[in-house]
């Protein structure tokens, strides 16, 4: 099937927003990247993507290693340095088919687990945007009841005209939301780092060793749980026959090649996050030319200097009922599930997820639970 770019396809491009924009935000004023350079290495890559699938396969940052990069105070450098580590790292395991034998490891129930787990802790972040932040997410918190009202309000109009009418309010309020933003002459005094569009470096090898231990083990089982194996479940349900040129090798070997270019380009690493492919399918986006679109207008953003701050200007609470109707698209997903063993996995590891942020532990429990659930049950036969 053909990329299209009708307007379906340009509300589904705005679906993963709500995911991308508070985590740019965070890595611009906590680690100093340059917003166009986030923008422009991610739209671009988004752009590749969009091309070679020719379905919705999101691109994300990589969630893990972007809040242990704000608390551990991590340089631009010293995380560019480990994009590239990491892309080798994925090429490897792509090329070798240790993806492939990992796969073997994660079965349905793990998988709908990592997504009901991304998608609670997607809701939590809704909730804290809301909490945390004033209309805007350079604002400190104000009016807690104006901000909720406005999430309500706003998850309404989403559910009815987008999830059910399938019309693009997301695109629409967004627009709305920038425009109002723009005419109030809220658009805050940002301190946004400048820099290059890109900043071509080597990898700093002295860095190595560190970026393993503190950046890359923890974020591995969440990419593997969530942006190969869970994402290309994702992309064979919304899109079935469409997808046909998904799969968990692909999928690793595009975010290797991907990070390990954004890292010479001395970019931040990106993943394909099924809860991005799940936001992109809940907004109406069908082929690949949903994340063209995206890709083209983070470029634009990036290239334009004004407009990089542009993306910022979206209320919180637009920003906040995205990651809502996002993080539902996740959770319904466990009724594909059959037998209860898998139930009960499932929700283990999205509760154990979402409780304490470590994917690598959340599965280790799930697959202890799943294995002695299956040892009791064929006892008992």
């Amino acid at each position: 099937m053909k990329n299209k770019f009708g307007l379906s396809e340009w509300s589904g491009a705005i679906g993963d927003l709500g995911t991308m924009l508070p985590l740019a935000f965070v890595l611009v004023f906590f680690n100093h990247f340059p917003p166009q350079r986030l923008f422009f290495l991610w739209g671009a890559a988004y752009i590749i993507t969009g091309f070679y699938y020719r379905v919705p396969v999101a691109i994300q940052p990589l969630k893990a290693m972007a809040v242990i990069a704000i608390t551990g105070g991590f340089t631009v450098t010293q995380l560019a340095s480990t994009s590239f580590f990491y892309g080798i790292l994925l090429i490897i395991l792509s090329l070798t088919g240790a993806i492939r034998w990992l796969e073997k490891m994660f079965s349905p129930a793990l998988i709908r687990g990592v997504q009901a787990g991304i998608g609670l802790i997607l809701l939590h972040k809704a909730i804290e945007l809301v909490l945390d932040h004033g209309l805007y997410i350079h604002e400190d918190a104000g009016s807690l009841f104006i901000n909720i009202f406005l999430l309500l309000l706003t998850v309404i109009l989403l559910s009815v005209f987008q999830l059910w009418k399938q019309k693009p309010a997301g695109l629409i309020l967004i627009l709305l939301g920038i425009g109002y933003t723009l005419v109030s002459g809220n658009t805050g005094s940002t301190t946004a780092p400048s820099g290059q569009v890109i900043q071509p470096q080597l990898p700093v090898l002295s860095f190595l060793i560190p970026a393993f231990i503190y950046l890359i083990f923890p974020q591995l089982p969440l990419t593997l749980g969530n942006a190969v194996y869970a994402a290309d479940d994702a992309c064979h349900v919304f899109w079935q026959e469409q997808a046909k040129r998904v799969s968990p090798t692909r999928l690793g070997l595009s975010i290797g090649t991907g990070d390990a270019i954004i890292g010479l380009l001395g970019g931040f690493p990106m993943c394909h996050g099924a809860g991005g492919i799940a936001a992109h399918a809940k907004f109406g986006g069908k082929t690949g030319g949903t994340t063209i679109i995206i890709g083209g207008l983070l470029v634009l953003s990036s290239l334009i200097k004004p407009l990089s701050g542009f993306l910022f200007y979206i209320p919180v609470p637009i920003l906040a009922a995205l990651l809502v109707i996002t993080s539902f698209g996740l959770l319904i997903l466990i009724r594909r599930l059959h037998h209860y063993i898998e139930y009960i996995t499932a929700l283990t590891v999205g509760l154990i997820s979402y409780l304490t942020r470590n994917l690598f532990i959340a599965l280790v429990a799930g697959f202890v639970m799943e294995y002695l659930l299956k040892l009791i049950v064929k006892k008992n036969r």
